[in-house]
């Protein structure tokens, strides 16, 4: 179960987030993202279940392509204890502004827990959302 669910938050993270499929096909109807940051920028916040969560992802994919930025994730590592699983992710920001240095790389940690039938239940990002919120401000 372990290696299973490191094997689902990787894809998730790797292919979903960038299009190969759809993210939302991966989660719990009840999921909660917390994403701290800014609690003047929109896409930063507690969102709570699948309608709430789709409009998380509305918000970045506008965000990011109202400022030009392109973003891509990688995870450098995964730990899993049972149901909870610990991606150490590295974040590329890439901009044609000309105030946000090329490119800017981050480094984060986001937590996850699924449930018995691998489905992501929360996701709590301890990132750099310092940096998070300069490139989405």
């Amino acid at each position: 179960m372990t290696e299973k669910n490191k094997q689902v938050v990787t894809d998730w993270i790797e292919k979903k987030l960038h299009g190969q499929g759809n993210p939302m096909d991966d989660l719990d109807p009840s999921v909660v993202f917390c994403i701290p940051g800014s609690n003047t920028n929109p896409i930063f916040g507690k969102f709570t279940g699948i309608e709430e969560v789709e409009r998380f992802f509305g918000l970045l994919i506008g965000k990011l392509s109202q400022k030009n930025i392109t973003q891509t994730i990688k995870v450098v590592n995964c730990l899993a204890e049972g149901k909870q699983v610990v991606a150490l992710v590295e974040e590329v920001f890439s901009s044609e502004e000309p105030n946000l240095p090329e490119p800017h790389i981050s480094q984060g940690a986001w937590l996850f827990e699924l449930n018995d039938e691998s489905k992501i239940t929360s996701l709590y990002c301890y990132d750099n959302t310092e940096v998070t919120s300069k490139a989405l401000a």
